[in-house]
């Protein structure tokens, strides 16, 4: 439910207002020959997930939608999850944000995000609702081997969360092989949880020009006996994707 003339809301569109208006001057200095991205993905998953913290929340069908653009050093997306089966479903969200990209080395680039987890059990933004940062890095340790490690830290205002993200991605004749490591630590609580999973993703198809079709699957699981009450012990994920990649 929103809150008309709630201070939450009119902090979150003065932040919104002014990383907007950051971006767009970022963008009028850059090089305006910079390479544009902008690749809409819309996904089908057999259960519900929580990408960045390691969580499977049940084995309904869900579906998401991935808007990332990204220009020169700037870009921003737009991420929404849709739980097909339960309305007041955990999964149903939208996370905006914008980021930053910084060439380290030739092997090492580092991403600096910000951005609202608008939480939609009950409406547009649930009480709940906060605001995120995050920073990614990323290494080419080989021309098929790539490591990230993304660091979140959620719920800023309300009871503050960090979770951290590492992946090994390799990729062989097509196929791609994920390894994640998952640390959810809940600050108020000096709560910890380790989950991993392993994923294997098929060839793409080339569907049209413009359109591909991707599939995975991967086994998750909690290492540690602590866990978010409202996560699965253990399960599989299955993924159909269509990602479109425009060239605007």
């Amino acid at each position: 439910m929103i809150w008309v003339g709630s201070t939450r809301v009119m902090r979150l569109v003065s932040l919104l207002l002014v990383c907007i208006s950051c971006h767009a001057a970022c963008a009028r200095s850059a090089d305006s020959t910079s390479q544009r991205t902008l690749i809409i993905t819309p996904r089908f998953n057999s259960a519900g997930h929580f990408p960045f913290t390691g969580s499977l929340l049940h084995r309904h069908l869900n579906f998401d939608l991935n808007i990332f653009y990204e220009k020169g050093n700037y870009g921003f997306f737009l991420f929404k999850s849709v739980d097909w089966i339960e309305p007041r479903s955990y999964i149903n969200y939208l996370q905006p944000g914008l980021f930053r990209k910084f060439e380290l080395t030739t092997r090492w680039q580092m991403r600096l995000f910000v951005g609202y987890l608008f939480s939609q059990t009950t409406g547009f933004i649930d009480k709940d609702s906060d605001y995120y940062t995050a920073t990614t890095f990323y290494y080419a340790a080989h021309k098929n081997v790539r490591v990230e490690n993304t660091t979140l830290f959620y719920d800023v205002t309300q009871s503050g969360k960090i979770a951290n993200r590492l992946l090994i991605a390799s990729r062989l004749k097509g196929f791609k092989i994920d390894l994640y490591l998952w640390h959810r630590w809940v600050l108020e609580q000096a709560r910890h949880a380790t989950s991993a999973s392993l994923a294997l993703s098929l060839p793409e198809w080339r569907l049209h020009r413009a359109v591909s079709l991707a599939g995975s699957v991967s086994y998750q699981g909690y290492l540690t006996s602590s866990k978010p009450e409202y996560a699965l012990r253990n399960g599989w994920l299955f993924s159909v994707a269509f990602p479109i990649n425009v060239n605007p």
